[in-house]
């Protein structure tokens, strides 16, 4: 099987990058967040997704997923920008984790939907919650 040439997607979620950065700028501003998101943070949300493809051979053509996280996370009472970007970097790496264990047998938003219901259950706790779906990766019908 030949290698998978990335060029084109990656340049395409490149460009795309700088308006997710902004809006998430926007969420973390409308959830009166005393911080945002500097290039360096955004940086390295980037480069663990990339990561993350890699590691559970996967392609993700849109910047949906992150950004569902970013915006639902806006809004919880993440005190510090460290928090929020763990948080953010947790949230992702679940969803990609669990993408790979379901290979297209439920949706993505089937999958976020199930990640942000267990971290409203957990109140946040990230031990918990990864626990959770390491021990119980199957989404609740």
């Amino acid at each position: 099987m030949k290698r998978f040439d990335s060029t084109l997607f990656n340049q395409s979620l490149s460009e795309q990058a700088s308006d997710v950065n902004l809006q998430i700028n926007q969420w973390l501003k409308r959830g009166n967040k005393t911080y945002q998101l500097s290039l360096a943070d955004f940086t390295a949300i980037t480069d663990e997704r990339k990561a993350l493809f890699e590691e559970h051979h996967l392609v993700d053509f849109s910047w949906g997923n992150t950004n569902y996280f970013a915006s639902f996370l806006a809004s919880e009472p993440l005190f510090y920008k460290r928090e929020y970007v763990t948080h953010l970097s947790a949230c992702q790496s679940i969803f990609y984790y669990l993408r790979a264990y379901h290979s297209g047998s439920v949706t993505d938003k089937e999958i976020r939907e199930a990640i942000e219901a267990r971290y409203r259950e957990y109140r946040g706790d990230l031990d918990r919650l990864i626990g959770s779906f390491e021990d119980f990766p199957a989404l609740e019908e």
